[in-house]
């Protein structure tokens, strides 16, 4: 009798591999990745393009379906970048303090199709500080702050560049972009009188 015994010789497998390609519409280049079957794509750094803030990755060309860099890779697939347009400019619009009238809760968008502006607070300069309601008065030659936030609507974005103003004029951070502070004193309102000497001689001063 004769016992034949098998030997076993272990057949190395070759790993599916799949190619990551991204698409930066219009952005910087961005390098394609290989990636073995039920591996994950790197995230790369983000892509850089003029005028525009880089605003994610999408699995689909029409930009609907945000791709998550944890979801294990199964085909070849294309990314596409999705961006925003940059705004460099921003203004609000509020009725300046008077001195005997009430604050202005309500700005206005200098281009609400691009952002809105929401009111935080009015608040006196004065020690304890405190904040203004529909019931206050402004006093005049004193001091106050409106706060309020700019906010970017979808496909725009501010950045840290971006120009805030109310009225035209400048403001300042109060935490965040787009949270903004505009101050002013309160005055009562002024008019002009003009001198016509009609037909006669000499001026006066307005």
């Amino acid at each position: 009798d004769i016992t034949l015994v098998a030997t076993w010789e272990q057949q190395q497998v070759v790993p599916t591999v799949y190619t990551v390609t991204f698409d930066s519409n219009g952005g910087s280049a961005v390098t394609a990745q290989t990636i073995e079957e039920g591996q994950k794509a790197t995230k790369p750094a983000d892509p850089t393009k003029a005028n525009y803030a880089f605003a994610g990755w999408y699995s689909d060309s029409g930009l609907t379906q945000a791709f998550d860099f944890n979801t294990p890779i199964s085909t070849n697939i294309t990314l596409y970048a999705k961006w925003d347009v940059v705004i460099t400019a921003a203004n609000a619009t509020v009725t300046v303090p008077v001195a005997g009238e009430h604050p202005d809760f309500n700005p206005i968008s200098g281009d609400s199709s691009r952002y809105t502006v929401a009111f935080e607070t009015w608040y006196s300069h004065e020690p304890p500080y405190p904040d203004l309601d529909a019931n206050s008065v402004f006093e005049h030659g004193k001091y106050y702050s409106l706060r309020i936030r700019f906010t970017p609507n979808a496909g725009y974005q501010f950045d840290s560049n971006t120009v805030f103003t109310v009225n035209g004029e400048a403001t300042a951070s109060f935490g965040g972009i787009g949270a903004r502070e505009y101050s002013a004193a309160a005055y009562a309102t002024t008019y002009t009188v003009t001198y016509d000497a009609n037909g006669g001689t000499g001026s006066m001063a307005d």
